[in-house]
């Protein structure tokens, strides 16, 4: 039996998801998702931005921010006023399963070179323990739900609840 590229994509209002693997006869469709390549797209994140830029502050979707090192990292979401230091920086992580601990090791990494003064993780469905301890001891505030596009909506309000005092 010949197998066969089965080329999926979704698009959702939190991003766009492409799924392919080889399929063969006896397969269902379900079995394609924990195989799938996901691919984010952080246009969701740009309505916010666009309503926090009318309100004076400095937000970008996505946002790129060159760290202490030099290395340029990117976000989902960022505000930048500036004076060139992030105060608030948001990434997201999706997944099948929870998301583990290697997923916020990468975000902190980026957040560690670049210094925000919050960030931000968005994740679906949820974090595993692990995840959550890491993510905890490194001063990440995790955003969970199982419905990814409600995600962006918690977002905003987090980074409202707080508002950072910015110089333009």
């Amino acid at each position: 039996m010949r197998p066969r590229l089965l080329l999926l994509i979704l698009l959702g209002e939190f991003g766009l998801f492409v799924l392919a693997t080889h399929v063969y006869s006896s397969l269902s469709p379900l079995s394609l998702l924990a195989s799938g390549l996901v691919l984010e797209s952080f246009s969701g994140f740009e309505g916010i931005a666009e309503g926090m830029n009318r309100k004076g502050r400095k937000a970008h979707a996505p946002a790129a921010i060159i760290g202490n090192s030099g290395i340029r990292h990117e976000f989902a979401f960022a505000v930048v006023p500036d004076s060139g230091k992030p105060t608030v920086v948001v990434d997201t992580e999706l997944a099948v399963e929870d998301v583990d601990d290697t997923k916020v090791l990468k975000f902190y990494v980026k957040v560690f070179d670049v210094r925000p003064e919050r960030a931000i993780l968005c994740v679906s469905p949820k974090l595993s323990s692990r995840a959550a301890a890491l993510a905890n001891e490194y001063g990440i505030e995790v955003l969970e739900d199982e419905v990814p596009r409600r995600l962006l909506k918690l977002a905003e309000k987090a980074i409202d609840e707080k508002p950072n005092q910015e110089g333009s």
